[in-house]
C-alpha cells in the first residue's frame, strides 16, 4: 500500500488530471442546470392537446373544456394534475376523474358521469353510492324517488330505502317517498298515495309485518285509506278518508293470530 508522501507526490506530479475531474464535474453540473431550465420554463414544452374519454350523455364537453382549461396550459413538466381532476369533478354530472400526461404534449382526462337514483329534499340529488350530489340548478331525470332526511344521512336513508323496497316488491307496492325526520322517525309514501308512519325503530320490521296482513286486510279498499300507523307492537291504526278525500275515523286493528 502506498505511503502517504507517495500519495501526494503522485498527486503533485499530475495535477493536470485533477483539474481536468473538477472541470468535468463543473461542465456536467452546468449542462444539467441549463437544460432543466429549459425544460421546467413555462414556454417550454408547451401542452397543446386535451384529449376525454367518457360517454358525454348528461356531462356538457364544453363546460367541462372550459373548466379545466387555464390549468392545462403551460409546462408539460409542471402540470398540477390533483387542480385538473378537482376542476373536472366540479363540472355538473361528472363523478371519478382520472387526469395523465399524454407524451409529448398532451394531457387526457377519463370520466364517468353520476348514476342518480334519487332525490334529496328539495333541491339535491342522491347517487348510486349514497352521495349527495348538487347539480347547480340543472334538471335531473325524471320519475326518481324522493329522500329526505339529516345532512350526512344520505347512504343510510338509500340503503332503507333498498330494503323496503324489496319487502313490498311481492305484493306489488313501491315507496315513492322515504322520509327520515330530525327525530330520527320513518315514513312511507307508496305509489298508490298510501302513507305509512312507522315511527324511530329500524323500519324493516313493521313494514314486513304490513307486507303480509296488506293483501287480506287492506289492497281491496286501500282507495279509501288515507294512512297507516306502524308504529303499535301487536296492530296498526288505519286513517279512513270519506268520498270527498277528507279524513275519517281512525280504525285500531290487531295482527298477529290472523297474520297466518
Amino acid at each position: 500500500m502506498p505511503s502517504f508522501e507517495a500519495l501526494q507526490q503522485h498527486i503533485v506530479e499530475r495535477p493536470w488530471r485533477a483539474g481536468l475531474y473538477a472541470f468535468g464535474v463543473l461542465a456536467f453540473a452546468t449542462l444539467a442546470l441549463l437544460a432543466a431550465d429549459t425544460v421546467l420554463r413555462p414556454e417550454s414544452f408547451a401542452v397543446r392537446s386535451l384529449s376525454f374519454e367518457g360517454e358525454f350523455r348528461q356531462v356538457d364537453q364544453q363546460a367541462l373544456t372550459a373548466a379545466v382549461m387555464d390549468s392545462v396550459r403551460g409546462n408539460f413538466f409542471l402540470l398540477d394534475l390533483d387542480t385538473i381532476r378537482e376542476r373536472a369533478r366540479s363540472v355538473p354530472w361528472v363523478y371519478a376523474v382520472t387526469v395523465r400526461r399524454r407524451w409529448p404534449d398532451g394531457v387526457h382526462i377519463r370520466f364517468s358521469e353520476q348514476q342518480l337514483v334519487a332525490r334529496w329534499g328539495k333541491s339535491g340529488w342522491v347517487n348510486a353510492q349514497g352521495e349527495y350530489v348538487n347539480l347547480h340548478g340543472r334538471e335531473g331525470p325524471a320519475g326518481l324517488p324522493r329522500l329526505a332526511g339529516p345532512e350526512g344521512l344520505q347512504a343510510r336513508v338509500l340503503e332503507h330505502y333498498r330494503r323496503l323496497n324489496a319487502l313490498l316488491a311481492p305484493v306489488e307496492l313501491q315507496v315513492v317517498t322515504l322520509t327520515l325526520t330530525d327525530r330520527h322517525s320513518w315514513n312511507i309514501v307508496l305509489h298508490n298515495g298510501l302513507v305509512l308512519t312507522l315511527g324511530r325503530e329500524e323500519p324493516e320490521p313493521k313494514v314486513e309485518r304490513f307486507a303480509r296482513i296488506y293483501p287480506r286486510a287492506l289492497a281491496a279498499q286501500v282507495a279509501r285509506v288515507k294512512r297507516v300507523d306502524l308504529r303499535y307492537t301487536n296492530g296498526f291504526s288505519v286513517e279512513w278518508a270519506n268520498r270527498t278525500g277528507a279524513p275519517r275515523a281512525t280504525e285500531i286493528m290487531a295482527t298477529g293470530l290472523n297474520e297466518g
